[in-house]
C-alpha cells in the first residue's frame, strides 16, 4: 500500500519540490528511511504555524474538517456513528461513554442524539487551538 500523497496530510502541502526535500532532509537526516517523532513534531508545528490564517482560509480549512468527521455531509450534524467510524478508521479504543462525552462537551450539553452542529465544531476547533 502507497502512502497517501503528501497534499493531503494536514491539508498543508508542500509549496514546492524544493520544500518537499528539506522536509524529508528533517525527518530523515541521517537517511535511515525512518522519521523521529520529535522531528516529525517540529515539522508538524512549523507547517501549521505558517498556514494561512485569512478568514476565509480558516472556514474553509473548518469546513474541511468537519467533513472528515461527517464523511463528506455537509449539513452534518456529527453523530456517535461517525466518531465510532473515525476512531475505529485510526484504530483508537474509544469507550461509549467518552463518545458521548465528546458529544456533549462540544454542543454544550444538548444531547448526544442531536449531535454536533458544524458552528459548535467550529467552537470547539478555536477552543483547542485548532484554528
Amino acid at each position: 500500500m502507497s502512502p497517501p500523497p503528501t497534499n493531503s496530510a494536514l491539508s498543508i502541502p508542500p509549496s514546492s519540490s524544493a520544500e518537499l526535500r528539506t522536509i524529508l532532509a528533517s525527518l530523515d537526516p541521517t537517511n535511515t528511511g525512518y522519521a523521529t517523532y520529535p522531528s516529525f513534531l517540529t515539522v508538524c508545528a512549523l507547517k501549521l504555524n505558517a498556514r494561512t490564517t485569512t478568514p476565509k482560509a480558516v472556514s474553509e480549512a473548518i469546513d474541511a474538517a468537519f467533513r472528515l468527521f461527517t464523511n463528506g455531509d455537509d449539513e452534518g450534524p456529527i453523530t456517535m456513528s461517525h466518531l465510532r467510524r473515525v476512531a475505529r478508521e485510526l484504530k483508537e479504543d474509544v469507550s461509549e461513554e467518552v463518545l458521548k462525552d465528546m458529544i456533549l462537551e462540544a454542543n454544550g450539553g444538548g444531547s448526544v442524539a442531536r449531535g454536533v452542529r458544524r458552528d459548535e465544531f467550529e467552537g470547539v476547533m478555536k477552543r483547542a487551538g485548532v484554528f
